[in-house]
């Protein structure tokens, strides 16, 4: 029997040939690129050529919503990546529209049977940092959304949440959020984390999400 595990909403696709959207997000809040994002285009390009070696006919296109930039992989129905400029929350949370939100267990279990694992409908952009719904949410297994530090493999949960919270308790801060996928399902394997500091130092990290 089919099931309906996730809902997403695209909103307009960059044109092919015109500029990424990194000058845009930073002209919007009047601030010059940082140095340390002189390359970034460069390494969004390499990171898509990764993703499309592994993923037979990926379609990815790009969006800008608000202070983000998703790319997405039509295809597969996917974020490839996420990234944007810290901003307070732009709405207030919308529990009743996320409750709306199939439950993403669903297709956990359906792909993963025995091996499932509790998800939660996580953001690749924290909602206190200004990020949306639909195409921002997947599953995300639900001791590192949480934050909660039980020993064991993901006991990087504490350290996830702490990244979060230094991002959205600075606003202006350049982050993204890329997942890493080991099947053709929109259920990330991993998920790399990181953001710019003042100082121009990288802070990045890679958590385990299966």
């Amino acid at each position: 029997m089919p099931y309906l595990d996730r809902v997403f909403v695209i909103g307009p696709i960059r044109p092919e040939g015109e500029p990424g959207y990194l000058q845009k997000l930073f002209a919007g809040a009047g601030r010059p690129i940082p140095a340390a994002l002189e390359a970034w285009d460069e390494q969004v390009g390499a990171w898509c050529a990764a993703y499309r070696e592994s993923t037979l006919g990926a379609n990815i296109v790009e969006t800008n919503i608000d202070s983000a930039v998703f790319l997405f992989d039509l295809t597969q129905e996917r974020v490839v990546l996420a990234y944007a400029l810290s901003t307070p929350a732009l709405q207030k949370k919308d529990t009743a529209r996320m409750r709306g939100f199939p439950d993403v267990n669903v297709g956990v279990r359906a792909v993963m049977g025995g091996r499932a694992f509790l998800a939660d409908r996580g953001h690749f952009l924290g909602h206190a940092s200004g990020g949306v719904l639909d195409i921002n949410l997947f599953p995300h297994r639900r001791e590192l959304n949480r934050g909660w530090t039980k020993g064991g493999t993901y006991e990087e949960g504490s350290a996830f949440r702490a990244m979060e919270r230094y991002v959205a308790a600075h606003p202006g801060v350049f982050f993204y959020h890329r997942p890493l996928y080991d099947d053709d399902t929109w259920i990330p394997e991993r998920l790399e984390y990181g953001y710019l500091e003042d100082d121009g130092l990288w802070r990045v990290r890679t958590f385990a999400n299966k």
